[in-house]
């Protein structure tokens, strides 16, 4: 069963777009549904089931593949869910229960472990985290439920992030310590920022080559690239201090970028600033970033309350620009060519063409 309107968006988001100083570059819609009509509608069993975006639905969780269908429902009512990127795997647990299990997208059980752990489940599932309590350390697993690594420890866990594809992983304390995990579930690299100072964000890059941190206090914040191979880093500023995670992005050629409040910062490898990019500012509260194709893809809530996407050359340049009054956040995800925007309400795709193409 299909959800997709191929050619046929009504209104401000019909046609083609094309924009000044880009030549032969646009953005073109894809597909948009609500929500509310998704949410109601039975999804047929397939043993096949393609890569395929991520959709928590209250109640169950829809994967929607790159045409816009959706091609699988799981329900999430006895407990809660955390999917792997590639929507392959996922693990279910509960607020108050004492088991944790792995599942493959066809309902296959992979294992099961008495835990009141919090799960969090890499790309392709190589990696589990599993965060204790208290937030003060991670134990490691893999698929097959077998630990691996070592035990992360440190004050008060604020963030862990894998990569968006492939299977790193990344953590930080209060503390201002940091880890980098490979895919075997080893710490290949580690450090802390400046002491007086928190991890507020972290990102690894699909390689594993590149980290990056970002960290600061209640007076000044600052974001860190790390050469991860290499055991070297170096520091930067950034304009504004973040009660909240902002949303951040580190690429496999160590370009980082982060969402400060009215910019986004573009820094290169050696953590010196590109280019800053001015948009509407934010509202304080959930925001992403994501990056495909030298291409950013950002969405936020304005300081005005309405949803706003952007999309951004890696070289600073706007693309696109659009506001979506009717939706409280935007999620932003890539794949090759083709954005992918979940709303509260609704979801939306778009694809890209760009000039050499």
């Amino acid at each position: 069963m299909r959800y997709l309107f191929i050619g046929i968006i009504l209104g401000a988001i019909a046609g083609i777009f094309s924009f000044q100083g880009v030549s032969a570059s646009e953005i073109l819609p894809e597909f948009f549904h609500s929500l509310s009509v998704t949410a109601g509608t039975d999804v047929s069993e397939s043993k096949k089931i393609p890569e395929s975006f991520v959709l928590p639905v209250e109640g169950h969780v829809l994967l929607v593949d790159s045409k816009g269908e959706a091609v699988k429902k799981v329900g999430s009512r006895a407990g809660l869910i955390e999917f792997s990127g590639n929507g392959q795997f996922y693990i279910r647990y509960g607020k108050v229960s004492t088991k944790i299990e792995l599942f493959g997208i066809n309902g296959e059980r992979y294992w099961q472990k008495d835990s009141r752990e919090k799960p969090f489940i890499s790309y392709n599932a190589r990696l589990i985290f599993l965060l204790n309590g208290d937030h003060s350390a991670i134990r490691i697993f893999d698929t097959s439920g077998n630990v691996i690594g070592t035990q992360i420890s440190g004050r008060l866990c604020t963030s862990v992030e894998f990569s968006e594809a492939n299977d790193f992983g990344a953590c930080g304390f209060i503390d201002g310590s940091y880890y980098f995990v490979n895919q075997a579930g080893a710490v290949i690299n580690k450090g802390n920022v400046p002491d007086g100072n928190a991890v507020k964000g972290i990102r690894v890059s699909s390689n594993g080559r590149y980290g990056f941190v970002h960290y600061g206090s209640t007076e000044k914040d600052y974001v860190r690239i790390v050469d991860i191979a290499g055991n070297d880093y170096n520091d930067g500023d950034i304009e504004h201090v973040h009660a909240m995670k902002t949303a951040m992005h580190i690429s496999d050629d160590g370009y980082a970028a982060i969402f400060d409040v009215d910019k986004v910062l573009i820094y290169d490898d050696d953590c010196d600033i590109q280019h800053r990019v001015n948009v509407p500012k934010k509202r304080h509260g959930f925001s992403s970033l994501a990056m495909n194709n030298d291409i950013y893809s950002l969405g936020y809530v304005k300081s005005t309350g309405e949803s706003q996407f952007v999309v951004i050359f890696k070289n600073g340049r706007i693309l696109y620009a659009k506001e979506f009054p009717d939706e409280s956040f935007l999620n932003c995800i890539m794949k090759d060519k083709l954005i992918f925007l979940r709303g509260s309400d609704s979801i939306f795709a778009y694809t890209f063409r760009l000039q050499a193409d």
